[in-house]
């Protein structure tokens, strides 16, 4: 009971930061170029752990493809249809974040998450270092 109660708070507290950023950055339209490294953030994974995927391909409005995140014991358990992710990717000075839930979880012909399109985009730019 407790590590429900625990991953609930975890993932509220993402979804608390997100709407901070929102208020400190514009929507916009959500363009990430192939290849780009993903830090994600998977709803029910509570160890302080960095787990990493690949964006491989998408279609507008439709979904997201990405590599299957590693490390691949923690995250298996935890990609299935519905299941909620929040992906964070740094292009120079600007931090893109976008939360969305998981479509479908493929392991052949090759490993792949099948990710919402998402609805908003949320940006932010770093702050230079003084």
């Amino acid at each position: 009971m407790w590590g429900k109660v625990c991953e609930a708070e975890s993932f509220t507290r993402m979804g608390r930061m997100m709407a901070d950023m929102a208020e400190e950055t514009q929507e916009g339209a959500f363009h990430i170029p192939f290849g780009a490294m993903l830090k994600l953030k998977i709803d029910g994974i509570l160890i302080p752990v960095e787990i990493k995927s690949q964006l491989v391909g998408m279609l507008k409005d439709e979904y997201l493809l990405i590599t299957h995140p590693t490390p691949l014991a923690t995250t298996k358990p935890k990609l299935f249809p519905g299941n909620r992710v929040i992906a964070q990717y740094q292009s120079g000075d600007t931090v893109v974040v976008f939360g969305v839930q998981i479509k479908a979880f493929l392991l052949k012909p090759i490993r792949v998450v099948v990710l919402e399109y998402p609805d908003k985009v949320l940006r932010r730019k770093l702050r230079a270092e003084s």
